[in-house]
């Protein structure tokens, strides 16, 4: 007896749904999922914990990203305020750190959210050494925006913090030039 190829499928016959659009509701069904997870439904006067216990995993990722951003964020800012001539090495920094914020704060929900603002910076008292304590930590944050895409379980999302990562290295290395 000879193989016989196998019968079309239902949706190639029109009588189910394609594959594209089951794997098209799976992603909304996801997203309404970590949507539902996000909601702010905490009573008012309760302090959420430190971590983002109960959060979906890339909501928990989202707010680690948006914490480590701000902090470096903050400190070029207080390097520039003592430093404004380090402007030209160090100037685009808060530019790009702002545009990261923005990305990622939707993906935050306010429970989850620093309440304030991270502790102050203390600035080196000397120009090249501040200049130098920031290429570190812009250089730590690269790491870890790089592990936590490691950690994304969106593929989408993965990508959007390796590039923020990406971006972070892109402009130490051109400290260097």
């Amino acid at each position: 007896m000879a193989d016989s190829p196998a019968p079309p499928s239902a949706s190639a016959r029109g009588l189910g749904p394609s594959r594209r659009s089951v794997l098209a509701a799976g992603l909304v069904g996801v997203g309404g999922l970590a949507l539902t997870a996000c909601s702010d439904d905490a009573e008012p006067g309760t302090r959420e914990p430190a971590s983002p216990a109960g959060l979906a995993p890339d909501v928990a990722v989202a707010t680690q990203a948006l914490t480590e951003i701000r902090a470096v964020r903050q400190a070029v800012t207080a390097t520039l305020a003592r430093y404004p001539e380090s402007r030209s090495t160090i100037g685009r920094l808060v530019a790009m750190h702002r545009a990261h914020e923005a990305t990622l704060v939707d993906a935050v929900p306010d429970r989850a959210q620093p309440s304030a603002d991270p502790a102050p910076y203390a600035v080196p008292r000397r120009r090249e050494r501040a200049v130098a304590k920031i290429a570190a930590r812009e250089q730590r944050l690269h790491d870890t925006l790089d592990g936590l895409a490691l950690r994304a379980q969106s593929g989408q999302f993965a990508r959007l913090l390796a590039s923020m990562g990406t971006a972070v290295h892109q402009r130490v290395a051109t400290w260097s030039t």
